[in-house]
């Protein structure tokens, strides 16, 4: 959760930043998404998955991301140029509407597989050469 959080402050730092410069929000979405994706890879990675870093499970991420980015360009195209939002109250409505988006994504790109449940733990009994007898 801490990683997903540190990502959506990176990225909504990032929004606001180019709009105060003078930016559109669609440049922000892109400097975002190339700054942010590998960040948020490199943290998920180490932090939240304790996987190592693959170039193949990169580019998964990578591709997770940019799926989310046309509903994320969506979003801001409603909040900013049909309802008259500013960037720095769009931004975080639309980082929160794909924030378990996102999760999923990185869960899919960097571990091989879905764990729903907690491997079991072998007892004292079940090890090879312990007897109960």
């Amino acid at each position: 959760m801490l990683v997903g959080l540190l990502c959506a402050i990176a990225h909504n730092a990032i929004m606001i930043a180019v709009d105060l410069a003078g930016g559109h929000y669609l440049l922000g979405t892109v400097v975002s998404f190339t700054a942010v994706t590998p960040l948020a890879y490199a943290l998920h990675s180490r932090f939240t998955f304790a996987e190592p870093f693959r170039l193949k499970a990169f580019a998964r991420f990578a591709v997770g991301v940019a799926a989310a980015y046309p509903v994320s360009t969506g979003m801001m195209i409603v909040l900013c140029s049909g309802l008259g939002l500013g960037v720095a109250i769009a931004t975080p409505i639309a980082t929160v509407a794909l924030f378990v988006w996102n999760f999923v994504a990185a869960h899919w790109a960097i571990l091989p597989r879905l764990y729903l449940r907690p491997a079991p733990v072998p007892t004292t009994a079940s090890r090879p050469g312990n007897s109960t007898q």
